[in-house]
């Protein structure tokens, strides 16, 4: 259960472990034996050992759930404890046995409690539930002090219990803290003082309460109260042990300066032991906050900053004589200072003639760390580490004082025992600084002394034990050889569901129930912090591309009430017991942060660029971190990863400076020269003056497309981007838009565009940032609504990076790419994804890495974002190495990633890699868009002036319709279909004519949009009321029509009734049923399986080859695979078109012929509530019932006869009325068994003589005769009977129908009429029958 401790121990694991001890007491007898008997009597010690062992790890194997349960937890105590027994969801009952104890860990009810159970149990039934049972509570050393106070005042014991442990009390560590605190406080002289171990002063309560009240915390729990007492007794016998502590050196002339110390190491303390968090658990909320989503993140929050607090240290070195001042200053007036911000930390802090002494023994009280040389601060840290050798392990890393001080914090908690959990946003250098820190302790020996596991959402338990077990034999193995601490170090501990593990070993130093067997194996955890986006932020998520395909309130991924998306880090609650240990790591100021760009430049540039562009790389790219940070609104977080990502892409364009750059040149030239050049870019180079359209050297401009596609591709808002890094460039802003953009039309034009393809911003933006993304193996995400030219610019990009094999010089400089494709979908599985990017390396394995380079390509990755399955857990370290759980990947194993989608994404995903939103088009992008796609056609004067109109009409329906139905493809096809028909307008009215038919192909099928009437409404050009439109039917002809040239029709999504558009494919012959392949799906289990999906996939397969048309009906696991097939996203190939088909990880290239059609019959109800939006918008849309295909006058029958079935439901007699509420009278459905909106128009073309032509007035009344006698038949009985209080006259003539003419019985009857009349007739329809029971 999150932010649950729960374990539970029987009493076979007592005995065991009872067992197991003996057997160890028992082999220190074997020496007292004779020798003949040592052999035998080892065997059975080691007998019993083993038994013992392996009964004991049996008992506590899986005791420990912690926060893996996130409900069900009462439910499992009843059966447990009340019930006696466990049933598992298969059924299985494991029943517990009478010599069965269970000691079950709770946590009082309170802040840190999860939701869930929250809602399972009342605060009530929880206080009476835990009332059955004997209960033992565990007090806080407060509540033990009030008691000590009342027990001392002769108040009875509420309890008989122990309150204070007595070998705690008698230890050294309370004792000696509690010795030096009462002295100091008493300004007794410690010069003289040492600490005699044995020797008890003080009672309980008077020991407690000093302890209490020094801590720095108004009510710790005993763990926080312990690591106070531990760390301040290791840093007191540290200050006993060292000679300028000593009473000699005292009596020498620095007397007082023990006290000195001491009065820091106390300071110290208290800074190690006070939590950074707002504790979880500290009280309980109030009704109100109960409910509130802002309380559930408000434990994890941090009440103390790094960077706010002040951290003045005195830290002896390894040879526990000399000490570092760090943190702090004394100035003249003898007070201690902060060394960064100059306030005073405490007046008159040192006697003034015990400074001049040691200011004259040359003490380095005001050593300013930042002007110390590389080689002095490496010294400064290894003599604290006890390491002679002070060799540099990574000159790119910069040495501060902020991270010498954190580096100093976590060795001095491994050398007391504390664990080191450290909280800090993403990129922060947490997992660097831990290297370092490292690396620096190996002093260049060739020694592995740290383990990297990079923990995320698909990190199980299982996966953290090996992982440890690993590390304890590599510490024994460094202990043994070369007297080295080992780290273990865990990145982002709490993205993963098993963090219990993590608390396991961290807390409770054992992995899965065994204690570890080394102290010199050390952890750390780092943790993502708790942060939600702002609602802006959260909104324009909400609206990127189609918005989240689970709504928030759907998803099950929660952290209380708040959808794990809302957060700024995807992570999980922390155990209690794991909180009071997180200390904050803090951010990079600005400062700092330049100093970090500075040396990551100098490190990353080198000899390759000019060395005067060192502060313009600095000033440009601290700034773009500044604005990113300060831009709440934005989807993005900054970290040092941007950095290095922003330096790489820098260097790559600088390397295809004496290609890119000329090419950019020239078209600046054009640009300003040319009025017939694109507007908008037309514009920006007017904007610049000829004397600073060159402003910028090589370098410079390399810098700038590298910020252009790290940060300014992934704003919304750009302008302001460009104003302030203008500034640091000291060029105008629109000569920075200008480079970037016609950067962007270079690499469009050395690429093959496919005709009718508008070269909108889109497209150039897209196929600019895959290419250098695929180069650079930098991952990129896309998202966008259907139609922003995604999947198009990933096959563009793809067919130019040739390698030496493209068509063009520049491409030719870039590396040959080989795609890997993924279709996600809501089935996918994590496995699946993994397995692609192992299949994705094999590629790189034995290639030159410099020259090939392979990409996954994981399509449609929204679809598996809120799958039951949770594929994208692991993307994680996919993004980073390539690999999952490899602590030291191959350089092969890292791979390029593109991940596509049309649904906005979790932004911890999306900050691993570079991001690019596409929104919606405005009408002059749609207007531009349109010219585009009719750029190379003749026809295209006769049909521009309709673009602004249609372009309205295509807003407008955005806007109308409740749901995504029509997007951007619609539109491109109306273009299309448009200029299609543009050879055929000779006069205005077959223009209109036209018009209208294309909007019905394109926007046809909702159940809420009249788009003929749209177009009246927002469009100038007027089509008149009276116009004939094409019958629905015409339209499907049209489409079907395997003659039709220069338009390549769309495939169809036929939404129907009761799959009623099957029936009249068959009576309007569209197609020959016998020359085509009809695929039908189901729920059913078997039909769900992978290889029924391969089977069908392989027939729709065979149909594109052989140019044979495929219906599909309610085979919904089909469409993802055929998602590029129904996109008719052609590849040509030696005159072939070629298209992919996808299922999983495998896609085939399989050849289409122009004569194949495809089409899909679905339910309405489900095309409408069910349909994925890039399924419906790749499809031209038609409602097809009996009611479209009805002549004049069977619409008017069938008008009649909803009339007449809504009155034969009705009941107007008010004493039968109320006998029920309205909302459950009766309706169509409920009477007549089967009814739908088609029901009638089936019905009334079943009884017309002359099928779909006309009919008779004459015969009018007989068809509707006919027709009602057909419903009558359908009825219920009890509906029968009640007519009597319908307002029809006629009941009585239709009870004597349904009693007495027609049967009803039973089933016999009805089948022996049915067979009767079927013999009499010749037709092979066969029987259908509907039953209801």
């Amino acid at each position: 259960m999150r932010g649950l401790q729960f374990r539970i121990s029987n009493q076979q694991a007592i005995i065991s472990r009872y067992s197991y001890n003996t057997c160890l007491a028992m082999a220190k007898f074997m020496e007292l034996l004779p020798l003949d008997s040592h052999a035998k009597f080892s065997a059975l010690v080691e007998g019993g050992q083993l038994i013992s062992r392996a009964s004991l790890q049996a008992a506590l194997d899986g005791a420990d759930v912690a926060t893996r349960v996130s409900k069900g937890l009462y439910k499992l105590l009843i059966e447990l404890c009340i019930l006696r027994h466990i049933q598992s969801p298969d059924g299985m009952v494991w029943k517990c046995r009478e010599s069965h104890l269970y000691l079950i860990e709770y946590l009082v009810r309170g802040k840190g409690i999860s939701s869930t159970r929250k809602k399972e149990m009342t605060s009530e039934m929880e206080k009476r539930f835990l009332n059955l049972l004997p209960a033992v509570k565990c007090i806080s050393p407060i509540e033990v002090l009030e008691m000590l106070k009342n027990n001392r005042s002769g108040a009875p014991a509420e309890v008989e219990q122990q309150l204070l442990d007595s070998d705690m009390f008698r230890g050294d560590a309370f004792q000696r803290s509690y010795q030096y605190i009462s002295r100091y406080q008493q300004k007794a002289n410690l010069d003289s003082f040492c600490f005699t171990p044995g020797k008890i002063e003080g009672t309980q309560e008077e020991c407690l309460s000093l302890l209490l009240k020094s801590c720095g915390r108004k009510n710790p729990s005993w763990t926080e109260l312990s690591n106070f007492t531990r760390f301040l007794n290791l840093q007191l016998m540290k200050c006993e042990n060292s000679v300028f502590c000593s009473s000699k050196l005292a009596r020498e002339g620095f007397k007082g300066f023990k006290a000195f110390v001491i009065k820091f190491m106390i300071t110290m303390s208290k800074d190690f032991a006070l939590p950074s968090l707002a504790m979880a658990d500290e009280s309980s909320p109030s009704e109100e906050e109960k409910m509130d989503e802002d309380s559930v993140l408000g434990g994890y929050q941090l009440r103390r900053k790094w960077e706010q607090e002040s951290h003045p240290y005195i830290i002896f070195h390894a040879d526990n004589h000399s000490m570092e001042f760090l943190g702090f200053h004394i100035n003249r007036s003898f007070d201690a200072i902060d060394a960064h911000s100059q306030a005073v930390l405490e007046e008159k802090v040192i006697d003034p003639r015990l400074y001049r002494t040691l200011e004259a023994q040359k003490v380095p009280f005001n050593k300013k760390f930042e002007d110390l040389s590389r080689q002095e601060q490496l010294e400064t840290l290894c003599s604290v580490f006890g390491v002679r050798s002070s060799q540099d392990p990574d000159e790119s890393y910069q040495l501060t004082l902020d991270n010498t001080m954190k580096m100093l914090a976590i060795h001095l908690r491994f050398q007391c025992g504390i664990p080191v959990i450290i909280m800090g946003e993403t990129g922060c250098g947490k997992t660097k600084l831990v290297q370092f820190m490292c690396s620096l302790q190996r002093a260049g020996r060739d020694v592995q002394n740290m383990m990297l596991v990079r923990v995320h959402g698909g990190t199980s338990s299982k996966i953290i034990h090996q992982k440890v077990k690993e590390a304890i034999e590599l510490a024994h193995y460094n202990e043994e050889r070369h007297n080295m601490d080992t780290v273990l170090f865990f990145d982002e501990a709490n993205t993963t569901e098993a963090v219990f593990a993590i608390k396991e070993v961290l807390c409770d130093q054992s992995v899965n129930g065994e204690p570890i067997s080394t102290t010199r194996l050390k952890v750390v955890a780092a943790c993502n912090p708790y942060k939600r986006h702002t609602k802006e932020t959260i909104e324009k998520l909400e609206k990127a591309g189609l918005g989240y395909r689970v709504r928030s309130e759907d998803t099950l991924e929660k952290l209380g009430f708040i959808p794990l998306r809302q957060l700024v880090y995807r992570v999980q609650p922390l155990p209690p017991s794991m909180l009071p240990l997180v200390w904050d790591f803090g951010e990079l100021n600005e400062k700092t942060q330049s100093l970090y760009i500075r040396q990551i430049v100098k490190s990353i540039v080198k000899d390759k660029l000019p060395k005067e562009n060192m502060d313009v790389f600095t000033s440009v790219i601290s700034t773009s971190q500044k604005f990113l940070r300060e831009k709440k609104e934005e989807c993005r977080i900054v970290s040092l990863r941007d950095i290095e990502r922003c330096m790489g892409v820098l260097l790559w364009f600088y390397n295809l400076r004496d290609l890119l750059f000329p090419l950019i040149d020239e078209k600046k030239s054009e640009a300003q020269q040319s009025k017939g050049y694109d507007p908008s870019i037309h514009a920006l180079a007017k904007g610049c003056e000829k004397d600073q359209i060159f402003a910028l050297n090589e370098a410079q401009r390399s810098l700038l497309l590298a910020v252009g596609v790290c940060y300014y591709v992934s704003l919304e808002s750009r302008q302001d981007y460009l104003k302030e890094i203008a500034k640091c460039f000291s060029v105008p802003e629109s000569l920075l838009q200008l480079e970037i953009v016609l950067c962007q039309e270079v690499f469009l034009d050395n690429l093959s565009v496919p005709k009718t393809t508008a070269r909108n911003d889109a497209l150039r933006e897209n196929i600019f940032m895959m290419v250098i993304c695929m180069d650079l193996r930098v991952p990129l995400f896309l998202v966008g609504k259907p139609g922003s030219s995604k999947s198009l610019s990933k096959t563009i990009a793809a067919d130019a990076m040739q390698g030496r094999l493209s068509k063009t010089r520049l491409f030719k400089r870039c590396k040959q790419i080989q795609l890997v494709s993924f279709q996600c979908s809501p089935h996918s599985k994590p496995e699946g994804i993994i397995s692609t990017f192992k299949q994705c390396a094999q590629f790189q394995r034995g290639q030159k890495l410099e020259e090939f380079a392979s990409v996954v390509i994981l399509d449609e990755i929204g679809l598996a974002e809120d799958s039951p399955e949770m594929p994208l857990k692991t993307l994680h370290p996919l993004l980073e190495d390539g690999c999952v759980d490899d602590e030291a990947p191959e350089p092969y194993k890292k791979v390029g990633f593109v991940g596509i989608s049309n649904w906005a994404l979790d932004p911890a995903k999306m900050n691993r890699g570079l991001l690019v939103f596409r929104t919606d088009l405005n009408k002059d992008e749609l207007v531009k868009t349109a010219k585009g796609i009719c750029a190379d056609d003749l026809h295209v004067t006769k049909i521009e002036h309709l673009f602004p109109s249609l372009a309205d009409f295509y807003c407008e329906v955005l806007k109308e319709q409740s749901m995504e139905f029509f997007g951007l493809r619609d539109f491109y096809s109306l273009i299309k279909m448009i200029l299609s028909y543009a050879k055929d307008i000779k006069s205005i009215s077959e223009e209109e004519k036209l018009i209208a038919k294309a909007i019905l192909r394109n926007f046809g099928g909702s159940k809420d949009l009249n788009p003929l009437a749209l177009f009246r409404n927002y469009s100038p050009i007027s089509l008149p009321s009276n116009l004939e439109t094409s019958h629905t039917v015409h339209l499907l002809q049209e489409n079907l029509d395997k003659k039709q040239t220069g338009f390549v029709s769309r495939y169809l999504l036929l939404l129907t009734t009761n799959h009623a558009a099957f029936q009249i494919i068959q009576m309007t012959n569209l197609m020959d049923i016998e020359n085509c392949d009809i695929i039908f799906g189901s729920g059913f289990p078997r039909d769900q399986e992978y290889s029924q999906v391969c089977r069908s996939v392989n027939r729709v397969k065979i149909c594109m080859e052989t140019g044979r048309p495929v219906i599909l009906l309610n085979i919904h696991n089909l469409y993802e695979s055929l998602y590029d097939a129904l996109n008719q996203c052609f590849v040509r190939l030696g005159g072939n078109y070629y298209v992919d088909l996808g299922l999983g990880t495998h896609r085939v290239k399989c050849r289409v012929k122009e004569e194949f059609r495809l089409i899909v019959i679905e339910e309405k109800n489900v095309v409408y509530t069910q349909f994925p939006t890039p399924l419906l918008n790749r499809l031209e849309k038609y409602c097809l019932e009996m009611n479209t295909i009805l002549h004049w006058q069977q619409k008017r029958l069938t008008t009649q006869l909803n009339e007449w079935a809504k009155l034969f439901v009705t009941i107007e007699n008010m004493d039968f009325c109320c006998t029920r509420p309205a909302d459950l009278a009766p309706k169509e459905c409920d009477v007549f068994i089967g009814f739908s909106d088609d029901t009638a128009a089936t019905v009334v073309l079943q009884c017309c003589p002359s099928g779909l032509q006309g009919i008779s007035l004459s015969s009018e009344e007989s068809v509707l005769a006919a027709s009602k006698s057909k419903l009558i038949e359908c009825a219920t009985p009890d509906s029968i009977l009640r007519l009597k209080y319908s307002p029809l006259e006629d009941t009585e003539q239709i009870q004597d129908l349904y009693f007495g003419k027609q049967k009803h019985n039973g089933l016999i009857d009805i089948l022996k009429v049915a067979v009767n009349q079927q013999s009499n007739t010749d037709g092979t329809n066969g029987l259908c029958l509907e039953t209801n029971q």
